[in-house]
């Protein structure tokens, strides 16, 4: 009978020495604690249907069941019972799928007897709250979700010099570049990110705000990890002091550089606004809907001959006459019903003239939708009134105004030019009427202009026909304009001149040049390039998409994106434009995707797209540049599980050293030393495994061709073969580079002799004794190795097998026996057969494990195509 403070714990390990070590010192942490060892995750469900368990805690990565699919066993039938995933091949991934599949804890295995006491805390507390309630559990897990979403990082921080953090949330790496680890250790210290110019400003504010036992709200600027500054605002306030009395602050902290930026913006635009409006011409005006005059202008205290003081004690009708009032409140009934109105009114000046003017008015809101008033400009239009009475004759030119225009008599001389024409020639006008136009354009762009106009008049159907030409102005410099010409034909059906509207064209065609180079830039890039219309459909693509897809440019235009991308992206991608359309502040983004080629290949890419400008600022489509980086993705998995199988596989025999090493302190008791020696041999092999791994990878030398039997029988006298016998059966050549040929065949040897006994009755003899019994043991020639070539019906080498009479691969396992760290013997590093499938990768072979005929493994490599 159990005490009711007694908690018992099922420990599953397959490495049996950890797993024992791990018992022992969790008995010895937390006397409360009895601890029962499995050593599968099988024998551990067997434990659990019968015999009670308060908590499990598991390995992940074991033969056969791993730990993730022994917790959702568990979770099946025993749904909230305990369960802490103590692992040392722990990654982000991992962790996700534990938690999503009900994990209690998940604690990575570190280097050191404090674990176990970390263990046994996580342990007694997961119990303590099965048995009590599961309230502070959802609290935290509430918080935590709540930390992970907040747009910026929470902290803990001593009131000291430099703002020493003892905690910040993830979300430090997004606010400054720096990890969490990096600045909770001291290596980057909070203080030293914050800008000289603002550090002592916050540092006073901060402190007042404590004395007066106040919360605090500071903003400052920063310098990240890659040099960019940035604006945060900070809030927080005292929660206690720590153990030297120092005062302990918490808060939450935000990037507000996009705030900041939209300030100067928005204050660059108030400056702008007011120079523009005070170098108007026209009168300016902003008035309430009571008429009063809240802004106005330089020109308006010009033309009215009131200065600002007497101006601002005025309304507008004060300016207007009398007979005009009604129609002015009419108007601003209008404006504020429509928006926007126009009228005109004479301006009263301090002299008693009336000057008429044309108001032209919209309402002004503020940023919460209130009415301020009415702003516009009043021009002065009595000149206007004037020119329009005297041109009424030109109605056409009027209908042109703008562009440079002219008028010829039927003798070709010049009898009108606008004030365009002027400007556009820089001679007086009087100097461009009754002038003869070729003294402002070339001989040879006069007669074709001349031939043009006789051209028209013979077809009836035509009325207009645009001629290229050039303009020589007053200083000599020529332009490129566009002249839409016209005969003019009097009644009786007589020529009596031509009209002519001119359009500068210099630009166009500068910009026609420089798209021309564009084009040639894009074209010349390595990377493809396209663009899309709003529909997400290619109006462009350049020649580099066709190497990568198997598209030619013409075969993509006029086509949707979809047909080079997966549905999923192409929904991600329309995310990420949603998310662009929504910050103004942002017009481009990256999207890693993968390219469906005309094979159905599947190739990672990134695309870095951006917005086509608009000018109405609407959604006109997108351009971008994809980028292939399988090659990068390929470098990062292969570094990932690097890293992966290092963190596991060093740190359980460094586990079981360290433990039996302190056990050996604490008990006196030498047996100790012997698994530790065991387990320090075990790392020496890793080591050089991971070495061979490190330095040559997938790289290879000089290749010759080298004699298979000989190479073969040359490896076996490099490998402890006790027990086993060699047979070749048959040979051939094979190009290689003969010490890494050497070292595949090694591997192998040594691979069938470490796992090939025990099928024949000798489960109970361990490696070490194994390797360790003399050359005429009794064990010689108990596994045979078979070294042979493979042949087609053609009689054609096209490889070669290593193959034995052991126990074989399990045919579920035979996919996984190549990955780095597998391995299922005690003894083993897991890395032999990765090291040779690298090999073989290097040289351009192939390799797979299947069964011998014996029953055994057999190992085959292509090395050649039959049809060679």
């Amino acid at each position: 009978m159990r005490s009711q403070g007694d908690i018992r714990v099922l420990h599953v390990d397959d490495e049996r020495e950890f797993a024992e070590v791990a018992a022992m010192h969790l008995e010895r942490a937390d006397g409360s604690l009895s601890v029962v060892t499995e050593f599968s995750a099988q024998d551990g469900l067997s434990t659990l249907r019968t015999s009670p368990v308060d908590c499990v805690v598991s390995d992940h990565d074991m033969p056969g069941m791993d730990g993730l699919e022994f917790l959702k066993a568990v979770r099946e039938e025993y749904p909230e019972l305990p369960f802490v995933l103590f692992t040392g091949k722990g990654n982000e991934e991992i962790a996700s799928d534990a938690i999503s599949a009900g994990v209690t804890e998940y604690l990575q295995k570190d280097v050191g007897t404090d674990q176990y006491t970390v263990l046994a805390n996580r342990i007694r507390r997961a119990v303590g709250e099965k048995r009590a309630k599961s309230a502070l559990e959802e609290s935290e897990r509430q918080l935590s979700t709540l930390i992970s979403n907040l747009p910026g990082m929470v902290y803990r921080a001593r009131n000291e010099r430099g703002w020493p953090m003892e905690f910040v949330s993830d979300g430090a790496a997004q606010l400054v570049g720096y990890d969490a680890d990096a600045i909770e250790s001291g290596s980057v210290t909070w203080g030293s990110l914050i800008d000289e110019a603002d550090a002592a400003r916050i540092r006073s504010q901060v402190q007042t705000s404590i004395a007066a036992d106040e919360p605090f709200e500071v903003s400052y600027r920063v310098t990240t990890k890659s040099g960019e500054r940035r604006w945060l605002w900070e809030r927080g306030r005292v929660v206690g002091t720590d153990d030297a009395g120092v005062e302990l602050l918490e808060g939450f902290v935000t990037d507000i550089t996009a705030r900041k930026e939209r300030e100067r913006e928005l204050e660059r635009e108030r400056e702008f606004t007011e120079n523009l409006v005070d170098t108007l011409d026209d009168v300016f005006y902003l008035v309430n809907l009571e008429g009063e005059l809240l802004r106005w202008n330089d020109t308006t205290t010009a033309v009215l001959g009131y200065d600002d003081e007497a101006l601002s004690t005025m309304t507008l009708f004060d300016l207007v006459p009398e007979a005009f009032h009604e129609a002015v409140e009419e108007t601003v009934e209008r404006t504020v019903q429509v928006g926007q109105a126009t009228f005109e009114v004479p301006l009263v000046t301090s002299d008693g003239d009336r000057i008429r003017h044309e108001f032209r008015g919209s309402l002004i809101e503020d940023g919460a939708g209130d009415i301020l008033g009415v702003a516009g400009i009043a021009r002065d239009i009595t000149d206007r009134r004037a020119r329009e009475r005297t041109l009424e004759q030109y109605r056409t030119l009027v209908e042109n105004v703008g562009d440079p225009m002219y008028i010829l008599d039927s003798e070709g001389t010049v009898r009108m030019a606008n004030d365009a024409m002027v400007d556009h020639l820089g001679y007086d006008r009087d100097e461009i009427v009754g002038a003869d136009p070729e003294r402002f354009i070339p001989t040879a762009d006069v007669d074709r202009v001349t031939a043009t106009l006789t051209e028209l008049l013979q077809s009836p159907g035509r009325t207009w026909e645009t001629v290229e030409m050039r303009t020589v102005d007053a200083d000599g410099a020529r332009t490129v304009t566009e002249n839409k010409v016209a005969p003019l034909v009097g009644a009786d059906g007589s020529v009596t001149g031509s009209v002519g509207v001119m359009r500068d064209v210099t630009e166009r065609r500068q910009r026609d040049r420089e798209l021309g180079r564009y084009e040639a830039i894009v074209e010349a890039v390595g990377d493809p390039v396209y663009a899309l219309d709003e529909d997400g459909v290619f109006t462009f693509v350049n020649e580099a998409i066709e190497p990568m897809t198997g598209y030619s440019p013409d075969d993509l235009v006029g086509e949707h994106i979809g047909r080079i991308m997966t549905e999923s992206d192409v929904a991600e991608g329309d995310r990420l434009i949603q998310d662009l359309l929504a910050d103004p502040d942002t017009d481009s983004g990256t999207l890693e995707m993968d390219v469906v080629t005309r094979w159905d290949e599947r190739i990672p890419s990134e695309n870095n797209l951006a917005l086509l400008p608009a000018e109405d600022g609407g959604f006109v489509g997108t351009a971008g540049v994809i980028r292939d980086i399988h090659e990068r993705k390929a470098r990062e998995k292969r570094l990932s599980e690097f890293a992966s199988v290092v963190s596991h596989d060093l740190r359980n025999p460094l586990n079981v050293v360290q433990g039996r090493l302190s056990l050996a302190q604490e008990t006196g008791d030498v047996d100790h030393l012997g698994a530790a020696s065991a387990a320090a041999d075990r790392m020496e092999q890793l080591i050089e495994d991971l070495l061979t791994l490190a330095r040559q990878g997938d790289a290879v030398g000089s290749v010759e061709a080298i004699d298979i039997a000989t190479a073969a029988e040359g490896a076996w006298a490099n490998v402890d073969t006790v027990g086993a016998t060699l047979e070749l059966a048959g040979t051939d050549t094979v190009d290689a580079d003969p010490d890494r040929f050497r070292e595949l065949l090694e591997n192998l040897f040594r691979n069938a002799v470490e796992h090939g006994p025990h099928r024949r009755g000798l489960d109970s003899v361990t490696d070490d004794a194994f390797a360790r019994r003399p050359p005429d043991d009794t064990l010689r020639g108990e596994l045979t190795v078979t070294v042979g070539t493979i042949s087609t019906a053609a009689d054609t080498t096209t490889g070669f097998y290593v193959a034995d009479d052991g126990t074989g691969i399990p045919a579920a396992d035979r996919e996984k026996v190549f990955k780095r760290g597998y391995t299922t013997s005690e003894g083993g590093t897991g890395f032999g057969l990765a090291i040779v499938e690298d090999i073989a990768t290097a040289h351009g072979w192939s390799v797979r494990a299947t069964e011998s005929a014996d029953g055994g493994a057999r190992f085959e490599f292509t090395t050649s195509r039959a049809d060679r």
